[in-house]
This record gives C-alpha cells, sequence and structure tokens, in this order.
C-alpha cells in the first residue's frame, strides 16, 4: 500500500488514537481540517489491528493527494521516538509495542507521534485561543486523565516520557484508586472510567432506581451526567465529588506549573462545562494559592475534539 509524499505538499494526514476510538484527518499548515473520518475501536483487539486500521484510513483520507508526512497523536504513556507504549492504562495489552514499524510496513512511511495531551497543549499554543503563548498546560479529563505542558515555549516530556501523567497525582488518601492501583489519584477519582466505576457501587448499594432502567454494566459518566442533570441526588452528590477532586488537581497545577492558563478537554471536561463550570472554579478558588484565587485561569477548549490531532498535524509538518 502506497501513498504519494511530497515534501513541497500543504497538506498533512494526522490521526489521533483513543482509548475509545481512532481518527484520522487531512490538515493544512494552517490548522484547516480538510476532512476526517472517525470509527469506533476496542485497544484489547491489538495494536497490529489497530495499526492496519489507521493505514487504511490514512490511504483512503490522503487518495489522490500529494502529503507532506504523517503524524499521530496517542495515549500514552509512550516514548515518542520509538512508539513503544509504556504499561498505558486504557490501551490493553499494548505494552512494549509500538504502531510505527506496522504504518512504514503498510505504507513506506515513517509516522511521526505524540503523546495526545502534549500535542493538544501545542496546538492551542499555534491555533487555539492562546496562540502565541509559551506557557500552557492542557489537561484532558475523558476516559483517562493526563496532562500537555508547555514551558517557555518547550514541549515537556520528561526523562522517561512520563512528564504530564498527572493523573496520577493524589487529590484524596482516602478515594478511589485508578486502573494501575494509585490510591486516591486523579485518574481515579475523576475520569470518565472512574465515574462509572464510583456510580455502579454507589447506585447498587443504594437501590438506585436507575438500574431498573439500565443493567450495572451499562452505567457510564453520560448516564451520570444524564441524571444529575435531571435532579436525581445519588448521582448529584458523586459530581459533586467529582467536581472538588478535580478543583483539587487543577489548583496543584497551578501551583507547580504557574501556567499563563490551564486548558481543559476531553468528554468529561466538556460535561462539566455545560452544567458545572462554576462549581469547578469555585473548587479551584478555594484550593488555590492566594495569587490566583480571585480569577483562576482555567479554560475550555475553543479547539473541541480536534486538539491532540492538530497537535500531530504540526509534527508532522516538520
Amino acid at each position: 500500500m502506497k501513498i504519494n509524499i511530497d515534501k513541497n505538499s500543504d497538506l498533512v494526514v494526522a490521526a489521533d488514537i483513543g482509548g475509545t476510538n481512532i481518527r484520522v484527518a487531512l490538515v493544512n499548515s494552517s490548522g484547516r481540517i480538510c476532512d476526517k473520518s472517525k470509527v469506533e475501536y476496542s485497544p484489547s483487539l491489538g495494536i497490529e489491528k489497530a495499526g492496519d486500521l489507521i493505514s487504511d484510513m490514512i490511504i483512503k483520507i490522503s487518495e489522490n493527494k500529494n502529503i507532506k508526512g504523517i503524524g499521530y497523536s496517542s495515549a500514552g504513556p509512550l516514548d515518542q521516538i520509538s512508539g513503544k507504549y509504556i504499561n498505558p492504562p486504557n490501551l490493553t495489552g499494548w505494552h512494549n509495542k509500538s504502531l510505527i514499524p506496522i504504518i512504514k510496513n503498510n505504507l513506506s512511511v515513517i509516522p511521526r507521534v505524540g503523546h495526545d495531551a502534549t500535542l493538544a497543549a501545542l496546538a492551542e499554543t499555534k491555533f487555539g485561543e492562546f496562540s502565541g503563548s509559551e506557557n500552557v498546560v492542557y489537561l484532558t479529563v475523558s476516559t483517562g486523565v493526563g496532562a500537555g505542558m508547555i514551558s517557555n515555549g518547550n514541549m515537556i516530556q520528561g526523562h522517561n516520557w512520563f512528564a504530564g501523567e498527572v493523573g496520577h497525582i493524589i487529590i484524596n488518601p482516602n478515594g478511589h484508586s485508578c486502573s494501575l492501583g494509585c490510591p486516591g489519584c486523579l485518574e481515579g477519582n475523576v475520569s470518565g472510567t472512574a465515574i462509572a466505576s464510583i456510580a455502579k457501587e454507589i447506585l447498587e448499594k443504594n437501590k438506585s432506581k436507575i438500574l431498573e432502567k439500565y443493567s450495572i454494566e451499562k452505567i457510564n459518566s453520560k448516564i451520570v451526567f444524564d441524571y444529575a442533570n435531571k435532579g436525581d441526588i445519588l448521582c448529584k452528590e458523586i459530581l459533586s465529588s467529582v467536581i472538588e477532586n478535580l478543583g483539587r488537581g487543577l489548583a496543584s497545577l497551578l501551583a507547580v506549573l504557574n501556567p499563563e492558563v490551564i486548558i481543559l478537554g476531553g468528554s468529561v471536561a466538556e460535561a462539566i462545562n455545560d452544567k458545572y463550570w462554576d462549581e469547578l472554579k469555585a473548587s479551584v478558588s478555594h484550593y488555590c494559592i492566594q495569587f490566583y484565587k480571585k480569577s483562576p485561569p482555567i479554560r475550555m477548549t475553543k479547539l473541541g475534539e480536534d486538539a491532540s490531532i492538530l497537535g500531530a498535524s504540526i509534527i508532522a509538518q516538520n
């Protein structure tokens, strides 16, 4: 399988590999998405099938086009040179494996790779509301929790590529654990996965009427938000705890990193932004240092779900 590579082209193919779906887009150097496609995918099906699927999507979207390169963003942790995953909590079975050789074998092109939140932060500094900023944190709150950090214009990646794994900072020692077993960590208490897990426990214990409509296995974070918005007391209490814990995490990031802004993205962040943004800001203000109390610099991304894929387009251009 071949694609047309032209180093003078203004177009690149950018992909994003998440915990539940894969997206591929055709993007120009100005950050305009010319075409995109999305498919649901379970990581448990294996990295080899994912690599073949991505390759097929790239071929289709770049048909009759000349492209400059390929880049992809992914949930991590992962080595951003070799592409090898390092015990990724939301990509089951992908440890010590890489998509790069699969895509290279299929397309005869070596793709560039980056951590999804880091690339989202990069995209915010080039295409987002804070274009030109040199100190930005992008926090994704979705299936999992992770951060991308730009400091003095540089991507912070860490000694072993683990920088940004802020989902594992401890915000509630007596709280729930994440899938990696970190007791009371941010991801274990505010992610979509955590909300579903906490809700299953509480709704079953209290014999909630919600379980008359949904089996316990079907409970997810969207259902919790939906019922909280309808006034369900248990779901409102769950989200109140989520918002308080997220506020603690954001306050900690402000104190440690002193960014111009923390930008939030991801499905859980979007749901909070829809109905609970004032409560979140109040939580951040309560826990943060005095410098930030009056107006904590937290914002919702204006790039939507395209932030990471736009970041992938930047590394593909380079």
